[in-house]
């Protein structure tokens, strides 16, 4: 919406009003919206490493963290319409300098 509802020629289920404060219904859009966002999230794998997790389409930060050599290892991932199902594989070596 770039102009206000009165301006657009609509009053009806409008998700803000002429001073651009929430109405209701853009209250009730913008708690489906924070329903939507994929906050930080925490798995652990199986005895063969492996785990699962599904992603909304966007932008994301996967860290893989070994605990018993207190190691990690980050990677940017995207999630895209083009690719709607994606593996993505960690292979993370760990050197002993003694």
């Amino acid at each position: 919406m770039f102009v206000g509802p009165l301006a657009a020629g609509f009053n009806v289920t409008t998700l803000a009003d002429k001073s651009f404060k929430n109405t209701p219904a853009g209250d009730v859009v913008d708690e489906l919206l924070d329903q939507w966002k994929f906050g930080t999230r925490e798995t652990t794998t199986d005895d063969e490493g492996f785990t699962n997790i599904s992603l909304f389409h966007g932008d994301y930060e996967i860290t893989v963290q070994n605990h018993a050599t207190n190691s990690s290892a980050t990677l940017g991932l995207g999630v895209t319409e083009d690719e709607p199902q994606t593996i993505v594989q960690f292979k993370i070596f760990f050197l002993s300098f003694f």
